[in-house]
């Protein structure tokens, strides 16, 4: 692996001179959610996860079922809140980025959830038509959208007369229309074949390669999580990093690498489990 030379340090700085704090583009610290139940119970869906996001980053998350990853994604966007600790995007507290730079971080989800009406072209176009875009502006972008994931033959076309990894290509395009600067991949591929899925996360990862965009996905497949992200971490249940694994260039096609970091996420997966269980059966003890 190549190593990174270190920049020249600017003559106009002195010797010695502590080096500017780098801000991170997105800052978790010490989260924790709790859903109360209407039987008065308690869910405990993050507990005290901390991790940063670098600017043009490509973070996997991976882990169990239930273990609060989605619940995180609604807090990065605003829609639920955090009884304790900050999430920070910029070094702004999330409330704020999000009023002030409105359509800069979205989602894709595992269904395109196209509008049944509209075609292919304004579908794309939804998210700079509700940012007040003239009309002409934000057809001819969501056009060039379709055209770069490879629809250009299908603008008109409605979503009933597309295919499953057609209608993903238009969410996927419809995500990058607004020139977001975070794109969230919440199980963006997992509802396709695997044949349609690998098309797309290689076209995915060339468009985030060429927007020098940063995103965080979280999966269930360790193969998406080694192909796509440049770090992975695995999550507990409890929503909490128990180990991060920096994944090396070409780790994908190198099947030594690939072997050994699968072997190290289900490792983690599976002792993160082992705890998960020892809490509940300790607090079902303990009642």
């Amino acid at each position: 692996m190549a190593v990174n030379k270190l920049a020249p340090v600017n003559a106009s700085v002195k010797a010695g001179a502590p080096a500017a704090a780098v801000v991170p583009k997105i800052r978790i610290d010490r989260a924790r959610k709790t859903f109360v139940q209407k039987n008065g119970g308690a869910v405990e869906a993050i507990r005290e996860l901390t991790f940063d996001v670098a600017a043009n980053d490509y973070v996997a998350i991976v882990g169990p079922t239930g273990a609060g990853k989605s619940v995180l994604f609604d807090c990065l966007l605003g829609l639920k809140t955090l009884d304790s600790g900050r999430i920070e995007i910029d070094g702004q507290p999330i409330a704020n980025y999000i009023g002030a730079r409105s359509g800069r971080i979205t989602r894709i989800f595992q269904e395109d959830r196209l509008l049944p009406w509209l075609s292919a072209t304004d579908n794309v176009a939804l998210g700079l038509q509700i940012r007040g875009v003239p009309e002409k502006e934000r057809r001819d972008i969501a056009r060039r959208w379709l055209a770069d994931v490879g629809l250009h033959e299908f603008v008109d076309a409605l979503p009933s007369e597309l295919s499953g990894g057609m209608r993903q290509r238009t969410n996927i395009a419809r995500a990058f229309a607004t020139a977001p600067e975070i794109i969230l991949l919440d199980e963006a591929f997992s509802a396709l074949d695997e044949i349609t899925a690998m098309k797309l996360r290689s076209d995915f990862l060339t468009l985030a390669h060429h927007q020098k965009m940063t995103f965080v996905m979280v999966t269930h497949s360790i193969d998406e999580a080694i192909f796509l992200g440049n770090r992975i971490l695995v999550f507990g249940a409890p929503a909490r990093v128990v180990h991060e694994i920096a994944v090396p260039p070409g780790a994908a096609e190198d099947r030594v690498v690939a072997d050994r970091i699968r072997d190290e996420i289900r490792t983690w997966i599976s002792a993160s489990g082992r705890d998960a269980s020892r809490t509940v059966n300790s607090e079902l003890e303990n009642e």
